[in-house]
């Protein structure tokens, strides 16, 4: 009886043990086809726009922000020939035009030391105080991501999980730095919510 017993729970093992090696294997399948489908993809979001390097060169061209090129972040710019991956630890900052309306508007993204990621630049007060956040699109008069408020040369993220988005964000941030009790409806647009910075 014991016999039987073992025999079956030694079948029931190997028969678990090569069904994980078979699920593993497909995994590890399905894993390079992603990987594939990401580095073929053309999906990427371009823009016209400039690359300003560190070393004050420019390059001109269709661009697309922020993409992952050996385990660092890179701009991607487009050419006759292909992409091409230019690190952002070597970028100083890059301006995206977008055409709206009839207008050409221009997005500027910098580099912090520190960070590897570019940001998008929202609003600058003066010298000390500014306004970031992390998507790779021209500036379309909404905030999307998590928001970054540089003040005295520190860049301080201050997206909450608890609030409505990251225009209430904002609001926490100037409510608690002034000692002040502002609302969303207080402000009718982003320039109003900005000028009180």
């Amino acid at each position: 009886m014991m016999y039987k017993i073992f025999r079956k729970s030694i079948v029931l093992t190997l028969f678990i043990s090569v069904l994980t090696v078979i699920n593993a294997q497909e995994l590890d399948i399905n894993l390079v086809n992603l990987n594939t489908v990401i580095e073929n993809s053309n999906d990427y979001s371009f823009y016209n726009g400039e690359i300003h390097l560190k070393t004050n060169e420019t390059l001109k061209g269709r661009i697309s922000l922020n993409h992952i090129n050996d385990d660092q972040y890179a701009v991607l710019l487009k050419t006759d020939k292909g992409h091409i991956y230019v690190s952002n630890k070597d970028v100083n900052s890059v301006i995206l035009f977008d055409e709206n309306k009839g207008k050409i508007l221009e997005t500027k993204f910098v580099s912090f030391d520190g960070h590897d990621k570019l940001f998008r630049e929202l609003y600058i007060k003066d010298d000390e105080t500014a306004i970031y956040d992390s998507m790779e699109k021209p500036f379309d008069n909404k905030i999307m991501s998590g928001v970054y408020v540089l003040e005295d040369d520190e860049l301080k993220y201050i997206y909450n999980f608890w609030s409505s988005g990251p225009k209430k964000d904002i609001i926490n941030y100037i409510n608690e730095r002034d000692d002040s009790n502002y609302k969303r409806r207080d402000f009718k647009s982003l320039n109003d919510l900005f000028a009180i910075l």
